[in-house]
Formats: structure tokens, C-alpha cells, sequence
């Protein structure tokens, strides 16, 4: 397979957050067998290293995976540096994955697990995107260098456009997210796209919060895999997904 390039015929950079596991593994493997630099990330440092290995053994590709919260700001901005310094000073890609799940009515929610909730979710899309967006835009702008702008993906959910019982918390963090996407597409430089991927159910760990639902509802469930393949559709076709839109995915 051809490696996926830019203006300057060099490899391109993402970074996947989420990644040690569902939506946002598979999305890194997917870049990856198309040639591109993957910076993953993960809470859980097991599951990084894990995801990592398996991108390095089955594509040769250069990879760093490093543990991180991205709710927080000096993690996120260490592992933007450290994403620069391994591939250099152009990141073309960022796919805001990561996220959490509570199952309760609004009055039975802790604040510990709303907090949680909109940290991962929310906040931690908005640490990234403004340690990610000067590595685009000087992308973009750099006419002797890379010129070849960027995308973000922020991953949303049907969740993210209607309410459900018993998800307040992650229905707010994903209503801030559409919110932030269209704001934000409305801010980035020409060259620069902002969309926001927006699946149904789909057959992950975070379902775990309800197993009897999984169970029963599993067979309509999208996979993983199927969300990762439209996400890096939208990375790549350009002519088809524009600055600003949302897609739906049931």
C-alpha cells in the first residue's frame, strides 16, 4: 500500500486519542496500514503498549504510544510534544476518542462521575484541540514546507443530537461536543477541517455500563471497525466531507 503523504511527499502525523482500545485502536491501525505516523494514547498504560506493538509489527510503522489523561492539561501538552518531537513539527491528524460512560438518573450522578464524565469527553477535546491546532495551522500557512492543512475528527454519538434516559452526563458532554465542533470549524484556518462523527449503538467496552442491553441489542450493533473505516473516510476524501459537518452513523 502506498503511504499516505502530504504536499512534501513526506508521511503525515495523527494523533488518535482513546486508542488502547474500540473505536480509537482500530482507527489508529487503520492509519497506519495507510502509512501514516500514529501518536496514540491511553489512560491505561497496558493497553497503549499493547496497541502500539501491534501497529509497529504489523505495518513497520513509527509509532508512539503513551499513557495520558486528556482531561489534563500538562499531560496532553507533554504528549503533543512528545508526538513533535518523534515525527517533527507538522501534526495533520487528531481523532478526539476518548470518553467514559455513566448510567444513572441526573439526581442519582455524583458529582465525581459528571466531572468525569465532561473531562473526558468534552474538556479533554478541547485541551487537544488547542495543543494540536498551531501544528496545523503552521502546516497549512508554510507554503515551503508541509502546505497540506489538517483534519480533526471529534467522535460524537447519535447521543450528541437527542437525549436518552439515564444518560444525562454523557449526553451533555456530547451535545458540547457537536458545539465545539461547529464553533471551532467556523475559527480554523483555510485548509484546516473540523467534523464531528456522530455513531449509534456501537459494540464496545463502554457498553459494559449496561450488559443486559448489550446482550439483547448486540446484533445491530455497529463495530468498531465499521466507525473506524467512515472516520478515516472522512480524513481522506475531502471533496465529500467539508469544514463544519457532522455525520450520522446508525
Amino acid at each position: 500500500m502506498v503511504a499516505a503523504t502530504n504536499s512534501s511527499n513526506s508521511a503525515i502525523t495523527a494523533i488518535v486519542t482513546g486508542a488502547g482500545r474500540g473505536i480509537g485502536k482500530e482507527t489508529a491501525l487503520l492509519l497506519a496500514a495507510r502509512g501514516v505516523n500514529v501518536a496514540v494514547c491511553s489512560r491505561t498504560q497496558g493497553e497503549i503498549d499493547r496497541v502500539a506493538g501491534q501497529i509497529s509489527r504489523l505495518y513497520s510503522r513509527r509509532v508512539l504510544g503513551m499513557k495520558c489523561d486528556v482531561g489534563d492539561a500538562g499531560q496532553v501538552m507533554a504528549f503533543v510534544a512528545a508526538t513533535v518531537e518523534r515525527f517533527g513539527p507538522y501534526i495533520d491528524i487528531l481523532v478526539n476518542n476518548a470518553g467514559v460512560a455513566v448510567l444513572k438518573r441526573l439526581e442519582d450522578t455524583t458529582e465525581k462521575e459528571w466531572d468525569e464524565t465532561i473531562n473526558s469527553n468534552l474538556k479533554s477535546a478541547f485541551l487537544c484541540c488547542k495543543a494540536v491546532l498551531p501544528c496545523m495551522k503552521s502546516s497549512s500557512n508554510n507554503s515551503g514546507g508541509r502546505g497540506g492543512g489538517g483534519t480533526i475528527i471529534n467522535v460524537s454519538s447519535v447521543a450528541g443530537t437527542a437525549g436518552f434516559q439515564n444518560l444525562s452526563a454523557y449526553c451533555a458532554s456530547k451535545f458540547g461536543m457537536m458545539g465545539l465542533t461547529a464553533s471551532l470549524a467556523w475559527e480554523v484556518p483555510a485548509g484546516v477541517r473540523v467534523m464531528a462523527m456522530c455513531p449509534g449503538d456501537v459494540d464496545t467496552d463502554m457498553q459494559d455500563v449496561d450488559p443486559q442491553y448489550r446482550r439483547a441489542n448486540r446484533h445491530r450493533m455497529l463495530t468498531a471497525r465499521q466507525v473506524a473505516e467512515k472516520i478515516v473516510e472522512m480524513i481522506f476524501d475531502k471533496s465529500r466531507y467539508r469544514n463544519g459537518q457532522s455525520v450520522v452513523m446508525e
